[in-house]
């Protein structure tokens, strides 16, 4: 074997380039784990449902006179928006709840406003009473964090006025946070009961307490003060703060002797009456829910919520328990965690089977320097298309890494192959990368075409999978590159393979069925063939590798020699598949483990809060007894997310599971499931 020319670098692109390409995919990757910090995580893709829901609390009125002084009105103001294709409505006494569902390429953004300008038109012919609110529906709309605050000592009254005035404003301040919703509690005021011979001997009317109370308890300002060469804001103010204050209130001067409202009543501090009932593993509980802004980062929004209700914990009076009952940001760490774990494993194994076969560190280690940088490419591309982090693009690369791992396998191989054949290390680089371009770009467009459909379907399904189509689209776009650029370039100083093949006689040679053509002996370009040839069939036989594709072989010609049985074999095979297929249950998300669940319930129609109270504090016993709970929070009257109408009988309860438990999540509701059915049958 005459010894190798020496190889000239300018007659090879990669090598001539060599130093601007590594610069280029440094910079990219640079570039990408900048951007992966600024890159939004959460659950699942950010969706904009083409459903707003306009919710309507007019107090106690009755259902009949909400239909149609409130509901009809709003449902005909609402008919002018353009893209509105359906509108359904539940009234409920003293509240309503109207569902506008559009056409999924509305803009909701524009449809909100329009919904609101048609509302607005109508707002005057609605009663003075009636408050109305408009959300467009998408996942921001429900909590990603919330906690309970309990107490065996401090009053509700103290916890509602804790959580709404201390706790919400310095939630509210941080970034990302878009709302804080607080439920349960009791709210003070002052109940004023009159005397009804007081009220005639005074000639004093129920309008006239109320005005006379709501005239006096302002702030207000006369105006601007000038003394002393300086101005003055001038405020005057009557607010009361106890019940002597309020019994102090003048409502009306008769014969010069002022009629105060303790003259026709009694004035006694009190709560607003409740039909909700709130509670947190067992005991009466005030709840702040936590919504974060749209475009936000979920893991950094609730990591500041954690951060903020930690500082606040040292200033709890004594005696008040603060616990977080629901954490969203768990799960997206959770599959952070997953797609970082089947990276690392995927590289580690690959790289193990390309020393195994190759038996070559180099091969190896450019394994596990191409991609990582795949990925990290593939976050500039999230970055510029408005994706996030979550379920669906993390699975996508999850299951992009396979693919890509394979490219630089088939590069390296070949590249290994050529250099056992004899070529020199440039050479044997251009030579593989001239025989694989073609195959390679037809292998990774297959998988994108594939995916590509999954771009134009509209609706969930469409916004779901088109993420994950778009980001495992553009990984193994970024590992064609890569593959057929960057692998070029560390073949070259990796690799260190070169054991030249001698002869080949063994593997190519002539048969009475096979003839070569004239001067094929003597050809340069069939000598180098039978070099290759000869590398790669010593790289094979021989060891357990050689004993694989032997028994292999014999397999397959035994199978061969019966093709009845074959076809037989895959007619079979075909209608298990098919019967299989017909009995397989569909679902747009496979189930997994949320750390939790919810408990939804609904009692008889008519239920009172009293029993539903009673039977809902039974099951709350069966929660706390089951020793994988760690805590439950229960809204009675009241719902988790945008339900405008509620009843006493109706709510749910929010389960809280812990880390460390033998059971999954489907184990412990089919058991909380059978003991709830045993002690309040249906």
């Amino acid at each position: 074997m005459p010894p190798l020319a020496e190889e000239r670098a300018d007659q090879y692109w990669f090598a001539r380039h060599s130093k601007s390409i590594i610069f280029l995919i440094s910079i990219l990757a640079i570039i990408g784990i900048y951007a992966a910090f600024y890159i939004p995580v959460s659950v699942f893709p950010e969706t904009n449902f083409p459903r707003i829901i306009v919710g309507v609390d007019n107090g106690v009125m009755p259902i009949e006179q909400m239909e149609v002084t409130i509901t009809r009105p709003l449902e005909e103001a609402v008919r002018s928006v353009p893209g509105l294709e359906n509108v359904r409505s539940t009234t409920s006494r003293g509240s309503a709840e109207i569902n506008l569902f559009f056409d999924w390429n509305v803009n909701m953004i524009e449809a909100l406003q329009m919904v609101d300008a048609a509302i607005s038109r109508v707002q005057s012919s609605l009663p003075a009473t009636a408050q109305i609110r408009t959300h467009r529906l998408d996942f921001s709309s429900f909590p990603i964090i919330g906690y309970s605050l309990t107490s065996n000592s401090v009053p509700q009254t103290d916890l509602w006025d804790l959580a709404t005035y201390e706790i919400k404003p310095r939630l509210n301040s941080l970034s990302g946070v878009a709302s804080v919703l607080i439920q349960g509690g009791q709210r003070p005021e002052f109940h004023v009961t009159v005397d009804p011979a007081r009220m005639l001997r005074s000639k004093v009317a129920i309008s006239d307490i109320v005005g006379g109370i709501n005239h006096t308890n302002v702030i207000d300002s006369p105006g601007l003060l000038n003394r002393n060469h300086q101005l003055f804001l001038a405020l005057v103010t009557g607010q009361v703060r106890s019940a002597e204050e309020v019994g102090n209130i003048v409502l009306k001067v008769d014969h010069n002797v002022p009629v105060r409202v303790r003259d026709i009543g009694t004035v006694a501090p009190a709560v607003e009456p409740v039909y909700t009932a709130v509670s947190a593993n067992g005991k009466p509980a005030v709840l702040l829910s936590v919504n974060r802004q749209p475009d936000s980062n979920t893991v950094e929004v609730a990591d500041e919520v954690h951060q903020e209700m930690a500082a606040i914990r040292s200033t709890l009076p004594a005696g008040v328990d603060m616990r977080p009952f629901y954490d969203q940001s768990n799960i997206v760490n959770e599959s952070i965690k997953s797609v970082r774990d089947a990276i690392i494993i995927g590289l580690f194994l690959a790289g193990l089977i390309i020393w195994l076969f190759l038996r070559d560190w180099g091969t190896a280690v450019m394994t596990g320097l191409v991609v990582p940088v795949t990925m990290v490419i593939t976050f500039i591309a999230m970055k510029l298309l408005g994706l996030s982090f979550n379920l669906m693009t993390l699975g996508g690369l999850a299951a992009a890494v396979g693919l890509v791992i394979d490219d630089k396998i088939v590069v390296v191989e070949n590249i290994v192959l050529h250099r056992d054949g004899g070529e020199g290390p440039l050479q044997a680089t251009a030579s593989a990368l001239k025989e694989l371009t073609v195959p390679l770009i037809g292998s990774t467009l297959t998988p994108i075409v594939v995916f590509l459909p999954l771009i134009a379907i509209t609706g969930v399904t469409g916004t779901f999978f088109s993420a994950l189509a778009v980001a495992m689209s553009v990984s193994l776009l970024a590992s064609l590159v890569l593959a057929l650029v960057w692998t070029s370039n560390l073949s070259t100083k990796l690799i260190r393979r070169g054991h030249r093949a001698e002869g080949g006689s063994d593997v190519v040679h002539h048969d009475r069925d096979h003839h070569f053509p004239p001067g094929f002996d003597d050809d340069p370009k069939a000598a180098q063939l039978r070099r290759m040839m000869a590398a790669e069939e010593t790289s094979i036989s021989g060891g357990y590798f050689g004993r694989v594709l032997n028994g292999y072989e014999h397999q397959l010609r035994r199978t061969l020699r019966h093709p009845a049985w074959l076809a037989a074999f895959c007619l079979v095979l075909v209608a298990v598949s098919y019967g299989c297929y017909r009995y397989l249950g569909s679902e747009l998300l496979p189930s997994f483990d949320e750390g939790g669940f919810v408990l939804d319930y609904v009692m008889p129609a008519g239920s009172s809060l009293q029993e539903t109270n009673r039977v809902l504090t039974r099951v709350e016993a069966i929660l706390r007894a089951t020793p994988e709970v760690e805590s439950t929070s229960r809204r009675t009257g009241l719902e988790l997310g945008l339900a405008a109408v509620t009843e006493p009988n109706t709510g749910d309860i929010a389960v809280k599971l812990k880390d460390d438990r033998k059971r999954s999540v489907e184990e412990v509701i089919s058991d909380v499931r059978a003991k709830v059915t045993q002690s309040e049958p249906i």
